[in-house]
């Protein structure tokens, strides 16, 4: 099988020029150099920058109200692994995604009167608890049974910022 590398001597249909088809075959000499591959798997891990760092599943193991906030908690999470036969055998500390500072999105804007962009109803009475947590006594549990998707950023200041994005629990008396 022969290479073969076409000299484009006039314009393609819809626009494209030669100078531009020359360019484009140039481009894909680029890709085809090892220089080039790295260039490009350099360019593609810049280009996540500011995005998500990791992301692993997580169970909640505690919730915290925060100060001066309507509907709005610190969750404490840590790493879960999904339970099965055989496999690897799972170190007994392992502090990967352990927070406990950890976020959920839907709550960052929630108020006395809104929460998760739903207007809360006086009567009859909403009432809205942690994730992961459930309504039993007249109060919101304590026990936690949520697993969640948690990502990890930095902030503007350098630092870890865990979050997750999960429905808050709902009652209306």
């Amino acid at each position: 099988m022969s290479y073969q590398r076409p000299k484009f001597t006039q314009s393609v249909y819809g626009g494209l020029t030669r100078p531009v088809m020359q360019d484009m075959q140039r481009a894909g000499d680029v890709i085809r150099d090892q220089a080039g591959a790295d260039a490009i798997a350099w360019a593609n891990a810049r280009r996540m920058e500011g995005n998500s760092v990791s992301m692993g599943l997580v169970e909640i193991t505690d919730a915290s109200p925060i100060a001066g906030a309507t509907y709005r908690w610190n969750y404490s999470v840590k790493l879960w692994h999904p339970a099965g036969t055989g496999g690897i055998t799972l170190p007994a500390t392992d502090s990967r995604f352990t927070y406990t500072n950890a976020l959920n999105l839907r709550e960052l804007y929630n108020t006395a009167t809104r929460v998760d962009g739903v207007t809360v109803n006086a009567t009859p009475t909403d009432q809205f608890g942690p994730v992961g947590s459930y309504f039993s006594g007249g109060t919101w549990s304590a026990q936690y049974s949520a697993r969640v998707q948690l990502f990890v950023v930095y902030n503007t200041a350098g630092a870890a910022w865990p979050y997750f994005d999960r429905p808050n629990p709902y009652r209306c008396i």
